[in-house]
């Protein structure tokens, strides 16, 4: 029996729409579908980070927390998340997970008092990126939640760690490569 292959091109993007997970069409310049997919692209450059990092409990660490952000687009793709059993909307149980990755984080790193230029490594350069990606992520839900798009005190709490979060795996990665912060506000080695 030959199985047909399911194509990727739907061809919705044709009218200027796509579906969302829910099934519900939508324009693509919709604020959701910014939001979702600036989340994509954010998830697209942990991976990059990941990529760079050879076989170590950050490159885990971040593979775990993009897994997670699949989970939190799958909720931002739905018009009404709680009408479907398959979606996990974000909890204070989640808020925890990503607040207690950060606390482990900081109990292991001396920052400095200042601003550190990004670059020091290519790793913690991409997570670095990464963390400006979160932010505008961030930006972008809280416009999505002013609008009546996304109902989530506790998600838009998750949204704001992110950034914090990605800062903190782009020090803790320097720190593992014996990279430390110098008088000048600049990482070297």
């Amino acid at each position: 029996m030959k199985v047909e292959q399911m194509s990727i091109t739907t061809k919705v993007g044709d009218r200027q729409t796509t579906r969302l997970f829910s099934g519900e069409e939508i324009s693509k310049d919709d604020l959701r579908l910014e939001t979702y997919g600036t989340l994509d692209e954010l998830v697209s450059q942990l991976g990059v980070a990941r990529s760079l990092l050879s076989k170590s409990k950050r490159a885990d660490e971040i593979r775990e927390l993009q897994v997670d952000l699949f989970r939190i687009g799958g909720e931002l793709a739905c018009i009404d998340p709680k009408k479907h059993s398959w979606i996990e909307p974000t909890t204070e149980k989640h808020v925890a997970w990503i607040e207690a990755r950060m606390k482990n984080i900081e109990s292991q790193l001396k920052l400095p008092k200042s601003f550190l230029v990004p670059g020091a490594h290519p790793v913690s350069a991409h997570l670095d990126v990464a963390r400006t990606i979160a932010r505008r992520f961030e930006r972008c839900a809280i416009a999505l939640s002013k609008s009546g798009g996304y109902d989530n005190t506790q998600g838009l709490i998750y949204f704001n760690r992110l950034s914090d979060y990605c800062f903190l795996l782009a020090r803790a990665v320097e720190m593992e490569l014996g990279i430390i912060f110098d008088a000048k506000n600049m990482s070297d080695k």
